[in-house]
């Protein structure tokens, strides 16, 4: 864990084609670009713009790019314009004073860490076309208490909110598949009764020792099973429905 925490805090990119505002940017294209950095650890409210012109050419801000903002400790909100398409690994890692967020319809995916240890972050807002959300890419914000993920969600990454300590409720409108334990030492987990965990038609995993030889029988509706949702315990036979 330590070492991906550096190489993620280390990644920024040592060169960028130009800045505006503040704000470095690569180009991607030739109509468009990515957000790289900000060397100077902007704070308070930011608005990403849509587009920026540099040297007579405007281009279309489509993404943010790997720890773009990562480090920035005193970041308390950001603006994330439509044409962003997808945020990048680490790209808001250790916001400390980010509270809140909304993801623009145009984004499609958060990538590994994207808002890791965002410990102020309240609420987020994912929209409806957003389709992955990358590993551990909430984990431990402890200030996050509700969240919805929507239909259009098919891919959950390994440990996307543990450690999110206030999280207490969690909808889940999709068949969605998680990596294992996404939900972890949450306080949705903590409340959850010993034995097999559901959440939505997701067979979630087992909490607690599973006694010796134990026979389950997956309740019809289930539609999916999480990763390592049984894994290192003593089941001796599973019955799964058609569901």
């Amino acid at each position: 864990m330590a070492v991906l925490i550096a190489a993620l805090c280390c990644s920024i990119a040592s060169a960028y084609d130009f800045e505006v505002d503040g704000i470095y940017y690569n180009k991607l294209s030739s109509t468009t670009v990515e957000v790289a950095d900000c060397p100077d650890k902007i704070t308070g409210d930011v608005t990403i713009p849509e587009t920026v012109t540099y040297e007579g050419s405007t281009y279309s801000v489509t993404s943010i790019g790997e720890s773009a903002f990562g480090g920035c400790s005193s970041l308390t909100s950001i603006s994330i314009p439509n044409s962003v398409t997808s945020i990048g690994n680490g790209a808001f890692f250790h916001c400390f004073e980010l509270k809140g967020i909304t993801i623009p319809n145009s984004v499609t995916s958060i990538g590994v860490r994207a808002f890791s240890h965002c410990d102020e972050l309240q609420e987020i807002t994912i929209l409806s076309t957003v389709t992955s959300i990358g590993n551990g890419a909430f984990e431990s914000c402890y200030g996050l208490k509700e969240i919805t993920i929507l239909s259009t969600v098919t891919s959950i990454g390994e440990y996307a909110f543990e450690g999110c300590s206030s999280l207490k409720e969690i909808t889940i409108l999709s068949n969605v598949i998680h990596g294992g334990p996404a939900f972890h030492d949450t306080a949705w987990w903590e409340s959850q009764a010993e034995g097999v965990v559901y959440l939505g038609s997701m067979l979630y995993g087992y909490k607690g020792v599973m006694p010796s030889e134990t026979s389950i029988d997956v309740k019809e509706g289930t539609t999916s099973i999480g990763d390592h949702a049984f894994s290192g315990s003593e089941l001796k036979e599973i019955t799964i429905p058609n569901s």
